[in-house]
């Protein structure tokens, strides 16, 4: 496929969600969007193994989520992370906005919005410390103006594979989170300063200290090997307890609880997206012995990882 490719919106969100995955799964984009001007239909309760942002422009609906279930209207938005379910339903000429990005995305070229307060809350803390995983933000007209311009550019880029969009993918997907995060509720003394006794004086002005992005960066790419904290500590020349309060402060986690989230995310990653076997991917994720990871896999997404699979790449799911 090349730049020229027309892009073509899909009627049917529910059929989108099915075609959106395989073909997310199927090619190297790694953000696009898409515009559903006229949404009336529901859809099934499901999740997804990238971030999702969902913005209203119009009309009245319902999403239903580990939030409970909320009106969909104009200037509301989600932000979905990989493994919170929703579903929506009860549409009334909707206009709505959606796009997908790998969640590789953060531990690379978004690495840095853990150093921004509000974009760490939207993009990291909303995974890591918050169970449901989702975000409700609500912005106010010239906010909802300026990120459906920004959605419309990204929306235009359309499907195409042309590596040399990807700048303008990425760039526009900044200023769509950028509008999010400012719609976002003013933060708490506890957000600005950390959290309690594992606050860390980079806090106070939002810098992550530089411990913490090299060990997203380091366990990220080396997600098989038998971490510890005590490994990760001395891979980085850090003490261990200064290690632990640097994540609580910048994650609300333990270096061990961000490890083991980030195994499970891949792993469900690995089965939508490859055909390994689940024990391969056990293996592939840290989780060697499959006892264990049918446990911990089960205590992140609630299912098992062969009822993941099913689930998602069914044609009816």
């Amino acid at each position: 496929m090349t730049g020229s490719y027309k892009f073509k919106i899909i009627d049917d969100l529910d059929d989108f969600h099915t075609r959106w995955s395989r073909r997310f799964r199927e090619r190297q984009i790694p953000v696009t969007a898409y515009h559903f001007p006229h949404e009336r239909a529901g859809g099934p309760r499901h999740d997804h193994d990238y971030i999702e942002i969902q913005l209203c422009a119009g009309g009245t609906g319902w999403q239903e989520s580990a939030l409970g279930d909320r009106p969909f209207r104009e200037g509301d938005a989600f932000v979905l992370h990989p493994g919170a379910w929703h579903r929506h339903h009860d549409n009334d000429d909707v206009d709505s906005y959606v796009c997908g990005f790998l969640e590789d995305l953060l531990h690379h070229e978004l690495l840095w919005t853990l150093d921004n307060p509000r974009l760490n809350r939207l993009l990291w803390r909303a995974s890591t410390q918050d169970h449901n995983g989702i975000v409700a933000i609500h912005l106010d007209p010239p906010a909802l103006a300026r990120c459906v311009a920004h959605f419309e550019a990204l929306v235009a880029i359309g499907e195409s594979e042309d590596p040399e969009t990807n700048p303008d993918r990425l760039g526009h997907l900044i200023l769509i989170l950028s509008c999010l995060a400012q719609g976002m509720e003013p933060l708490r003394d506890e957000d600005r300063n950390g959290s309690g006794r594992g606050a860390d004086v980079s806090a106070a002005s939002g810098v992550v200290h530089v411990a913490v992005k090299r060990s997203v960066a380091l366990v990220n790419e080396n997600l098989a090997e038998p971490w510890t904290a005590s490994e990760l500590a001395r891979r980085l020349n850090i003490d261990l307890s200064y290690l632990g309060r640097l994540f609580q402060a910048a994650l609300g986690v333990s270096p061990m609880q961000y490890i083991a989230q980030a195994r499970a995310k891949r792993a469900a990653h690995l089965l939508l997206r490859t055909p390994m076997p689940i024990a391969d991917i056990a293996e592939d994720v840290g989780w060697p012995d499959p006892n264990y990871f049918a446990r911990r896999f089960r205590a992140h997404f609630g299912i098992t990882a062969s009822e993941y699979r099913t689930r998602h790449l069914s044609p009816q799911s």
